[in-house]
């Protein structure tokens, strides 16, 4: 029995496209579920002491010029050596990476022409004769002529080149956190160490009372205000180390690390700025901020897209070439389709593009604005902190030490004064403790001037670089996309 023209037809048809999608390869889907109990092991053996961690640390090492600089958490993780830890294991880094893959797909099959559609008409005219089937089929395909294709390469490549300049920024700004953190930690840990070592001093003279008043030389009354002051500091002591141990653990969350994690972290209470002069600041500012790069960056993507949205305004040309067969007689036909921009023109499209760029433009002009007065206020508190610390340094502690000093020659003469003796211990605990608050407003207060300058290369360059882990090998199980 012989097949109709019509059927020959559809049969090659059904078989041209069965052939397209092998060579094509549809990518088929694959399930991928969660590993809870996978993903917590992996967490838990996390160590600064990794092979991902040091190659990131020689890699970020050398684009900030610190070659020379070893990296070895066995004796102790520093400040600098833990910042390349929380670049790589921190989790909202890890998670932003990850989602700048969205974007980098976007970017990779932008401006991809549109596939051709495929249309088969059947028709079978009753009581027609010996050949009643009419068959027809075509190939609709869109001719980029209007240049909207290339546009979108070009807003994609700006919104991915965005999404790493925000990455860019959230890993200077999470080192600044960092570092911080560390700083309120060390002195913290500093005045947890002051406390125990006045408790340790009142006890001894808490002791040395106890005697002088079952001598007969002191009274009661006398004796019992060292026990008061030594309860009343031991209670305190137990707060200042659970503080020191609380903010210990913020840190461990910033680097991405286990409550538990054996990592000895190392005590710093110094911080000192790249630039400290005001008219340096402020060209430096304006060459490295991160986050005026990145804002400058989501300007670029709004004139992109703007550029784009106009693209669309014009036609792109529809071919559609085909065959026909009609009662038996086979005919070749091409046909041309151009929409006509007459009353839609995108209109809606380019006027919201218009109105995002002058968003995207207040952005960067009100945090220009921002930034300037968050460094008038972070020089200001450098500066004023540099200036108590230096007082305190010069004169505060050192006669605080010397009335300490000449207190205790007195006692050891045998004039022994409770109260004289007191107040010399705690106006040395009060020096102490000032000095300790002074160096970490400084510190803070370069560290934020830091914060605001950007990092030691411009973030323009470092798109890419080793100052993004993203570019980097990381390897899947860390959680930081490759």
């Amino acid at each position: 029995m012989k097949h109709p023209a019509s059927f020959r037809g559809l049969l090659a048809l059904a078989v041209l496209a069965a052939l397209t999608n092998l060579i094509l390869g549809c990518q088929s889907y694959e399930p991928k579920p969660l590993d809870p109990t996978g993903s917590s092991q992996a967490w838990l053996s996390r160590s600064p002491a990794s092979e991902t961690v040091r190659d990131f640390t020689m890699r970020l090492a050398a684009s900030e010029g610190q070659i020379d600089q070893p990296f070895d958490p066995a004796d102790g993780l520093t400040l600098r050596e833990a910042e390349p830890v929380a670049l790589v294991f921190n989790r909202n880094l890890r998670v932003a990476r990850l989602e700048a893959n969205v974007k980098r797909a976007t970017s990779d099959f932008a401006g991809l022409w549109e596939d051709p559609i495929a249309g088969v008409g059947l028709e079978k005219v009753v009581d027609s004769g010996a050949n009643p089937w009419t068959f027809a089929t075509t190939i609709g395909i869109t001719i980029p002529i209007s240049g909207r294709l290339e546009a979108e390469k070009q807003t994609a490549s700006a919104d991915y080149f965005a999404v790493l300049q925000k990455i860019a920024a959230s890993e200077w700004a999470t080192r600044a956190t960092l570092r911080e953190l560390w700083l309120t930690w060390s002195a913290q840990v500093t005045r947890a160490e002051l406390a125990v070592e006045l408790i340790g001093r009142l006890r001894d003279i808490d002791d040395l009372a106890r005697r002088q008043y079952e001598a007969g030389v002191l009274s009661r009354i006398d004796a019992r205000v060292f026990a008061v002051e030594l309860a009343s500091h031991e209670a305190k002591v137990t707060g200042e180390i659970a503080r020191a141990k609380e903010l210990e653990l913020q840190i461990r969350d910033i680097l991405g690390l286990p409550p538990g994690a054996v990592v000895n972290l190392v005590p710093s209470l110094g911080f000192a700025p790249r630039v400290s002069e005001t008219e340096s600041l402020s060209i430096a500012m304006a060459d490295g901020n991160v986050e005026l790069a990145a804002v400058r960056s989501a300007y670029a993507v709004a004139e992109e897209s703007l550029n784009l949205e106009i693209r669309k305004q014009y036609p792109d040309l529809i071919v559609g070439p085909g065959y026909t067969n009609e009662f038996g007689d086979s005919r070749m036909v091409f046909g041309l389709a151009l929409p006509l921009p007459l009353w839609n023109r995108n209109q809606q499209g380019v006027a919201e593009a218009v109105a995002d760029r002058e968003v995207a433009r207040a952005r960067f002009e009100t945090t220009q604005e921002h930034l300037a007065s968050l460094l008038a206020v972070a020089f200001n508190r450098y500066t004023a902190g540099r200036s108590v610390r230096e007082a305190l340094e010069s004169r505060v502690v050192p006669l605080a030490d010397q009335q300490d000093a000449e207190v205790r020659r007195v006692a050891e003469l045998g004039r022994f004064d409770p109260l004289l003796v007191l107040t010399a211990i705690n106006a040395q605990y009060s020096a102490k403790l000032q000095l300790t608050d002074a160096r970490e407003g400084e510190s803070i207060g370069a560290v934020r001037l830091d914060e605001l300058i950007g990092p030691p290369l411009p973030a323009a360059s470092r798109v890419g670089d080793a100052s993004v882990p993203n570019a980097i090998s990381v390897p899947s199980s860390q959680g930081v996309a490759p």
